[in-house]
């Protein structure tokens, strides 16, 4: 029946066979019509089904057929991800860090005493004497 399938404008996910009847395409993101180039035996007919506007994960529809028998490929469309460049070097001119930052005078001395005061803590609960009463003796 469908004897060869070339997509002209994208790139299928497999080489063609006819007895595979599921491809995908990767297309850029301003194709909106497959290009398609098919040869089929002198008998059979081909319809398209669904190729205009595609968009991404749109399916189109390649039926081939002829008075005995049909078989239809399904083509799952990908539409490649724009990326934008961003190209501008004015953008990283304006930017202005502000390395100086001065630190108040009351920090050192507050960092110290909670520091001094966590290894106070500390120190007492690890080393705490353990004062049990023997009540055995009562």
């Amino acid at each position: 029946m469908l004897e060869e399938m070339e997509i002209l404008n994208g790139e299928l996910s497999l080489k063609f066979d006819y007895l595979n009847t599921k491809y995908t395409v990767m297309v850029d993101s301003t194709v909106s019509k497959l290009d398609l180039n098919l040869k089929v035996r002198d008998d059979c007919e081909i319809s398209i089904f669904n190729n205009n506007n595609l968009v991404n994960n749109s399916v189109v529809v390649v039926t081939v057929y002829n008075d005995e028998e049909m078989i239809s490929y399904y083509l799952e469309i990908y539409k490649k991800r724009e990326e934008r460049v961003f190209e501008s070097e004015d953008y990283f001119a304006s930017l202005e860090v502000n390395t100086k930052q001065e630190v108040p005078d009351y920090v050192a001395p507050l960092l110290a005493c909670s520091c001094f005061l966590i290894i106070l803590f500390l120190f007492t609960f690890l080393f705490k004497k353990n004062k049990s009463v023997n009540r055995s003796k009562l």
